[in-house]
Order: C-alpha cells, then structure tokens, then sequence
C-alpha cells in the first residue's frame, strides 16, 4: 500500500465532496479542524473551504481508526507524531476515495497496485484499462504479475471474505484482471521449436489466474507452452500427457482437496512409454507445510520468478529467446 503522503495536495475539492467521499459529516470534520487541527484547507475564490485529496486519504484513514473504537484525540495525537517524523500512516483503500497520484512522479508498482484496485473495487473499467496499460509499460511481465497483479487479487479475495464486497465486484475484478493477462499470453509467439511444456490446474481447482501468469512467463521465456486451464481430470491429462509427449508437464492447486489429489498423479504417469518430468505449484503448498514432500514430483516454488527459474533448470533453452 501507498501511504498518505503519496496523495495529491491541490485543493479542489468542497466540503460537501469530502463528506461524500468519507461518509464523514460535513460538520464533524469542522469539529476535528477546529478541535484537533487535522486538516489545514485552504480558501478559494469565495471563501470557502477546498480540500486535497491527500486531506481526503487522511480523514478516511482517521475514520476507520476511529471506527475501530479509538478516540479521537489519542488518533490526532498519534498522527500529529507520526507526521512530525515523516511517517506517515498507510493509506486505507475505499471505492470512494482518490487515487493516490505520486505528486506526478513515475509511478511505482504499489502505486500503480493500489491504483488498479481503487479502479476495480469501483467497476470502473476503463480507469482499470488505463492504470493496466501504464503499469505494462511501466514494468517488465514478472514485476508485473507478482508486484501489481497479486496484491490486487490478494486485497479483493479478502475483501470479499470480509464481506466489504460483493460476489459480483470479485468476479468483476478477477475476470478483467484474466482478460488482460490473456491477451499479453496471446500476443506472444508460440515458438514451435521450443521445449513443449503443457500447464494446467488440478482437479476442482477454479482459480486459474497464477497459472495462466507462469503460462504467459514461460512463453515469453521461449517455450513451446500449452495452457490447459482449470479443473483437469488426472486420467485424461495422463492421457492426453501421452498422446502430446511434452518435455514438462505442470499442474497448479490454490486450495489444499486439489492439491492432496496430486499425490496419486505420478503413478498415472508412471504408465506411460514416455514420461513428461512432472513439476507442481501453487499457493497451497505454502500453506501446508510439508505437503510438497508428499507429491512424488517436482516443486516449483514459492514465487513466479522462483518457478521460472525452476523450470529452466529442469528444460534449459539451449539458446532459443
């Protein structure tokens, strides 16, 4: 997350605004002005009150301390120290606050992260397109995918499970997220003289979107790659593994009944004439220790860049891009 500092400070917005922004009343925040000296706004033309959106992030951050049962001073006082040494809080994402601008300087990737997630918790599709577009630009695929679009996942999966949102908001946001890695897995060339590696998702395992990300990174590494999907049946992908003899066959699980599903996988392999090496990930693996040890294949890692590496290893290249 960006902190408070990253916000904007051009006033240009009303009281009225910032009420509607922070689901603050207009009267309180005067009181936490006056009382508290939380805010500074300055005066326009007509004398009224203009707030920044650095002076929005901050009241909302205020809220939610306040909300969580502290007292308003103790929270004055604690920002008023926190300022006075150049710490400033974090900032609370909202799908009705700013978007942190960085004071127009380049944006970084949590930036752009926190960007993109304000964008999507509010179903604003072509704001999301843009912030996409500028961290593509911005960031080589790796960078991308584990600094920008993981903790944006990450932060709307829990925002969910905290009820803050909506079913329909998640899936807005995961779907989008998948179209546009979809397009950038597409894009690539398919290099038909590479290392064939076929990639898929276990058994009942739905969440395909780190898989489709390793697909992509592995096609713009220079391997010959064919994405699967999710929720493959392990007797008709050993099958299928016989009939398309890749050189590497990798099989993801986000949640754990998936993942255990892959410790009877190698002895389905095991009957082929040609057996592909047989490489595993995904995020349930970190979640149970020892539970790698337990599937007679090969772990990838813990990361996207870690995975890659792997793979490498186990396939190298000899030369191709």
């Amino acid at each position: 997350m960006v902190s408070i500092l990253d916000y904007s400070n051009e006033a240009k917005f009303n009281i009225k605004a910032v009420s509607l922004k922070t689901d603050i009343q207009a009267v309180t925040i005067r009181a936490w002005e006056r009382r508290y000296a939380l805010l500074e706004p300055q005066r326009g033309g007509n004398g009224y009150r203009l707030y920044s959106e650095r002076d929005i992030a901050l009241l909302t951050w205020v809220k939610k301390q306040v909300d969580g049962g502290i007292s308003i001073s103790s929270v004055a006082a604690e920002l008023k120290t926190a300022i006075e040494k150049e710490r400033w809080p974090e900032a609370v994402l909202t799908d009705k606050g700013p978007v942190a601008s960085r004071h127009n300087r380049v944006h970084d990737n949590k930036t752009l992260a926190q960007q993109l997630a304000t964008a999507l918790l509010r179903s604003d599709e072509r704001m999301a397109a843009d912030i996409f577009g500028e961290a593509l630009g911005n960031a080589q695929l790796i960078p991308l995918f584990e600094e920008i679009l993981t903790p944006v996942l990450v932060e709307i999966g829990e925002r969910w499970e905290r009820g803050e949102i909506s079913v329909a908001t998640e899936h807005f946001a995961s779907y989008l997220i998948q179209g546009k890695v979809e397009a950038i897995y597409h894009s690539l060339p398919l290099h038909p003289s590479g290392p064939k590696v076929m990639l898929g998702c276990a058994p009942d395992e739905l969440h395909e979107i780190g898989s489709l990300m390793f697909a992509t990174l592995l096609r713009d590494a220079g391997y010959r790659v064919e994405f699967l999907g999710p929720d493959l049946p392990l007797k008709d992908l050993a099958v299928y593994a016989g009939e398309e003899k890749p050189r590497l066959l990798i099989v993801a699980a986000t949640i754990l009944e998936p993942a255990y599903s892959l410790i009877e996988f190698p002895a389905l392999l095991a009957k082929l004439k040609q057996q592909p090496v047989f490489a595993f990930g995904g995020a349930a693996f970190g979640r149970e220790p020892g539970l790698s040890e337990k599937v007679a294949g090969i772990y990838l890692g813990a990361t996207l860049a870690k995975s890659l590496a792997k793979v490498k290893s186990l396939v190298p290249l000899r030369g191709l891009s």
